[in-house]
């Protein structure tokens, strides 16, 4: 009986019990179903943001490269305009005979006078109260006398332009030059990011472009190392074959035809898919070169 009441009593309990249980329980599942929800709009902000980032990129590379190709046009048809014609071969040139030139009359030339020695500066005599000179400084007794009070501070080094900028942002200051004609700062802007990004991505445009702003100035012989450097140390990069065709440009303008016809050679057989503005402009190139049929 009395077993009985006491499994009475427990059931009961129990029962007492298991509603505030199940409260726990419901309450537990709310919130974990909260903090998931919480957890998936963050992830959906960070994923939005994730996309306007890329997107930026892409924009910012489409700018970039439309510069680039608005700059190359350009260059192009100032190169077109202002390339020198090539130079004749050696035997086209004669030698112009010497006109002996008229005999002229005997003059007695008068004797060179001696010059006149130049007047010594009277020797001074120290105070009888120096004991010894350094430089600018005297020393009268055991005290050093004649220094300077207040010395003047060297000048600070001078803040590069380019200080605290980015490697695109120097390459984008760069750029800028060459878009403005200013190609002596462009040359000195692409020469400071060269020597200072020698890994970057865009250090192959950095060489090419530099090596443009020598060839617009006619400094064709610093013009061909700069493109021959561009090529040889990315033959397989983006601009590879640009820089071969400059070079092969850049010898042509140095007279040096055989060097530039096995260049515009080497384009081709290397470069079949470059551009078609390329084997178009290294054709032609051929053709005023009168480079031999490959």
């Amino acid at each position: 009986m009395k077993l009985s009441r006491l499994f009475l009593l427990a059931f009961a309990a129990l029962l007492a019990a298991s509603p505030a249980f199940a409260d726990d329980e419901h309450s537990s599942a709310t919130s974990n179903e909260t903090r998931l929800s919480a957890q998936e709009t963050e992830l959906r902000a960070l994923n939005g943001r994730v996309e306007q980032l890329e997107f930026s990129m892409r924009r910012l590379e489409q700018t970039l490269q439309k510069m680039q190709t608005d700059v190359d046009m350009r260059l192009t048809k100032l190169e077109s305009a202002s390339a020198p014609p090539p130079a004749a071969s050696p035997a086209a040139a004669q030698p112009v005979p010497a006109q002996p030139s008229p005999a002229q009359p005997n003059t007695v030339q008068p004797p060179a006078l001696p010059a006149p020695a130049a007047a010594q500066p009277a020797q001074t005599q120290p105070p009888a109260d120096v004991n010894g000179t350094l430089g600018a400084l005297k020393m009268q007794g055991n005290k050093v006398t004649g220094g300077v009070n207040k010395p003047e501070s060297p000048p600070l080094p001078a803040v590069p332009p380019d200080y605290g900028l980015t490697p695109e942002e120097q390459y984008e200051r760069a750029f800028n030059f060459l878009r403005e004609a200013d190609y002596a700062n462009a040359e000195d802007a692409f020469k400071t990011f060269i020597d200072k990004n020698p890994k970057d991505k865009l250090l192959d445009n950095a060489k090419y472009w530099y090596g443009e702003t020598l060839y617009v100035r006619a400094r064709f012989d610093e013009a061909a190392v700069a493109f021959a450097d561009a090529y040889q140390q990315n033959p397989k990069g983006v601009k590879a074959p640009d820089s071969l065709l400059k070079l092969g440009m850049a010898l042509g303008a140095l007279n040096k035809i055989p060097d530039a016809c096995v260049t515009f050679n080497e384009l081709k057989i290397k470069y079949p898919n470059a551009t078609s503005a390329i084997k178009s402009r290294a054709e032609e190139e051929r053709a005023k070169l009168k480079c031999p049929a490959h």
